[in-house]
């Protein structure tokens, strides 16, 4: 039963919130060409890769534990770890700051930095991920297949703990801090809508509390995660993380389908 639990957690869960985002990213693009006008061009077109690189990010869960012993297990993971920071997460704060303050209000320098912040981030995280983790073990059978995952919490050396305690902190500012800041910035202009542009697209207040909540609900479960391992020793609940990915991607599915104007019957669903 226990082993059931953790085939659904860490195979069938991440391929199910993987699957919803790469959904996102193919409706994201086929939708943009119809609501350029109103959200800029970059705000669909940085959602869609955002979706794409975060849908891989989720469902090669399976294969870093499923690929064999250390180092696979290591490999995989920080190869999944740099994507999300140095393009999943600033791709998701561009498409925000455009589609609140317009694509062409953004200025070049910010997306540069963004991203550059996001590549120097994924790069030291990599290489600290190497020195910290030296192993891997057993945590289910697949029938009488072992799958097998880093020891990230298990480490006795000191200097390993310490590496520990770094990745810690450079993951709460990429993605966590950067997810949570694109939130806010979606919520205080749902809050803030024009009222000029509120009379010709009224939905779109709605359309944009959704979209915080999509945006929040991915950190949030990085946060109480981190909190289950910092304050009560609970670690490796990883399956907080694909579960909010999963919430995060339903409430973006249903901000997406909501039309601009509430009188709209018929949407971009219609060829």
């Amino acid at each position: 039963m226990k082993d059931l639990w953790l085939i659904l957690a860490n195979i069938a869960l991440p391929l199910c919130a993987g699957i919803t985002f790469f959904a996102l990213a193919r409706y994201a693009s086929h939708i943009a060409p119809m609501r350029i006008l109103v959200t800029g061009e970059k705000t669909y077109k940085g959602a869609a890769w955002g979706f794409a690189f975060f849908g891989a990010y989720l469902v090669t869960r399976p294969l870093q534990i499923l690929l064999g012993p250390h180092p696979m297990p290591l490999i995989i993971n920080c190869i999944r770890e740099f994507c999300m920071m140095a393009l999943f997460a600033p791709a998701v704060f561009v498409a925000m700051m455009s589609l609140c303050f317009g694509s062409d209000r953004i200025p070049k320098k910010l997306i540069y930095g963004i991203f550059a912040l996001g590549f120097a981030l994924g790069i030291l995280f990599v290489v600290l991920n190497i020195r910290a983790i030296g192993g891997s073990e057993i945590i289910f059978w697949l029938g009488h297949y072992p799958a097998y995952d880093g020891v990230w919490f298990k480490a006795q050396d000191p200097n390993s703990q310490a590496l520990m305690s770094i990745l810690f902190v450079i993951r709460f500012i990429d993605p966590l801090f950067i997810l949570l800041l694109a939130g806010v910035i979606v919520y205080r202009h749902a809050r803030h809508y024009p009222a000029a542009k509120g009379e010709v697209y009224d939905n779109m207040p709605r359309k944009l509390y959704v979209l915080s909540a999509a945006v929040f609900a991915f950190p949030v479960s990085m946060l109480i995660t981190g909190a289950l391992v910092l304050f009560f020793k609970i670690p490796n609940q990883w399956w907080i993380y694909y579960l909010g990915a999963l919430i995060a991607g339903l409430l973006e599915a249903v901000s997406l389908s909501l039309p601009l104007r509430r009188d709209v019957q018929v949407s971009e669903h219609a060829r």
